[in-house]
């Protein structure tokens, strides 16, 4: 965890945010993710844009390029030569002012570094490695130590180093994910560098290394978190397989927010007699990278879910779920068309034990997420589930019945994974729970017409399947 130098007493997150729109708000309600016609038998591996707003991925050594077709799917994928043959690993950050590629690869040492190369008349010139500052320029083992003695990194293995890359800022700004034990939540977390301004001929064009995740508010963990990218430099995307999610790596975002903290006195200094030392609190507003906020099931799975990009024209992510074409595939969004789930016949169900059945009233119409003011009602469902150390529990989402069966199969759903995640973070292990959505087959008030009726059908039911 970072050392603050100074106390931060309280912190605030101002309601306004720089921007109020995700690019995945478009395709949240109404769609889900297929696989897109891209996607083979063999595995894809990660996907960044490149000129044009055209897609980039690679399968083995071997980078492909399609543009953006109809139906929110990439069209007439073939092989990119330029991109072949540079060693590219992972993502890549593409600035097109500059005409300049940016991507990680390991040396013959396993140190996994920032390469840049230009593109010059169809081709990119022989790759060299981002003049960082703070970074030593030669990183070789020494005898008797891991450390580097001079500068600012202090190991490099194949587990250490700078891992896919994003651009920023309008090319000003790179995000990467590292392992570096200094400044670190732990794990791999997000970090950037920001190019310098007007830096001398030989000096490094870029600065020094900076955790991206604020020391109050983070949102980098000890686990780990991959594949940042931002849409309008106000929503960062990334993957992270931190507690609480849907299993695998999960997809979170974090909004770019104004913050106010409460700086205290420093006491220690003021007893010691130090000048100019400031005697009251005092308030300071920041613009920091806010909290993480997982992604509900229609982006995440219990498999890996990672590597989301997109545009006004496009959402893509990389996924390993069920259902896909190969192992690691790309990921498209498709009008949702449902249909039916085979649910347990009359026959197979099992008897609960009496007394445990529990029902929660938490969603307003058309949402999949929790009211504030049922979070008690949470904690004490948890206490609860608590008593029974060796149950399985089915979470079982439902919904009104107002709008098409197709679609509320899919909402209730969502609203299923998404009681099991909260309950996942309060510290009821994920394979003790399994989620169904029932859509508005299973109403507590048939035939309901007012409003109030229609809240009491949109719930959550949780029971204790016994084996």
């Amino acid at each position: 965890m970072l050392n603050l130098k100074k106390v931060l007493l309280t912190v605030s997150l101002l309601a306004a945010y720089v921007s109020s729109f995700a690019i995945h708000e478009e395709f949240a309600e109404g769609y889900e993710f297929v696989p897109s016609s891209a996607s083979t038998k063999v595995k894809e591996l990660p996907m960044s844009f490149y000129k044009d707003g055209k897609v980039v991925f690679f399968r083995g050594d071997s980078a492909y390029i399609a543009k953006v077709g109809n139906s929110f799917d990439l069209d007439s994928a073939v092989v990119c030569p330029e991109l072949c043959g540079l060693g590219i690993e992972g993502t890549f950050a593409y600035d097109s002012r500059r005409r300049t590629i940016y991507f990680a690869k390991t040396d013959e040492l396993g140190n996994s570094d920032l390469y840049e190369a230009h593109l010059q008349e169809g081709s990119f010139s022989e790759p060299k490695r981002l003049n960082i500052e703070g970074l030593d320029k030669v990183r070789k083992p020494f005898k008797g130590s891991t450390a580097v003695p001079a500068g600012w990194t202090f190991r490099y293995s194949r587990i250490s180093g700078f891992f896919n890359p994003s651009i920023a800022k309008n090319g000003s700004r790179i995000y990467f994910s590292a392992d570096f034990p200094k400044y670190s939540y732990g794990g791999r977390d997000i970090w950037y560098i920001d190019r310098k301004k007007g830096a001398e001929k030989g000096a490094a064009a870029w600065e020094m290394p900076k955790n991206a995740s604020d020391s109050v508010a983070p949102f980098n963990s000890n686990a780990r978190e991959d594949f940042a990218w931002t849409s309008g430099d106000t929503v960062l995307y990334f993957a992270s397989n931190r507690p609480g999610g849907m299993g695998g790596l999960d997809l979170y975002m974090s909004r770019w927010v104004k913050d106010t903290v409460t700086i205290m006195p420093d006491t220690a200094a003021i007893k010691a007699g130090a000048k100019n030392v400031p005697t009251k609190p005092k308030k300071e507003i920041r613009e920091i990278w806010g909290p993480a906020i997982l992604m509900d099931s229609v982006f995440n799975s219990r498999a890996n879910d990672y590597n989301l990009i997109g545009s006004d024209k496009i959402l893509l992510l990389m996924s390993n779920r069920q259902g896909g074409v190969g192992s690691d595939d790309i990921y498209r969004p498709a009008p949702f068309e449902a249909t039916r789930e085979k649910e347990l016949l009359p026959q197979e169900v099992l008897e609960e034990p009496k007394g445990f059945h529990w029902v929660l009233f938490m969603f307003d119409f058309n949402q999949a997420t929790m009211k504030p003011e049922y979070e008690a009602q949470l904690d004490e469902l948890v206490a609860a589930m608590k008593e029974f150390p060796g149950a399985i529990f089915e979470v079982s989402g439902h919904t009104d019945s107002r709008g098409k069966a197709d679609y509320n199969k899919k909402l209730s759903q969502r609203r299923a994974d998404y009681i099991r995640g909260m309950l996942i973070q309060r510290g009821i292990p994920g394979d003790r729970m399994v989620s169904i959505g029932k859509g508005k087959d299973e109403p507590v008030i048939p035939n309901a017409t007012e409003e109030a009726e229609h809240e009491q059908n949109r719930r959550a039911d949780i029971k204790i399947i016994n084996e």
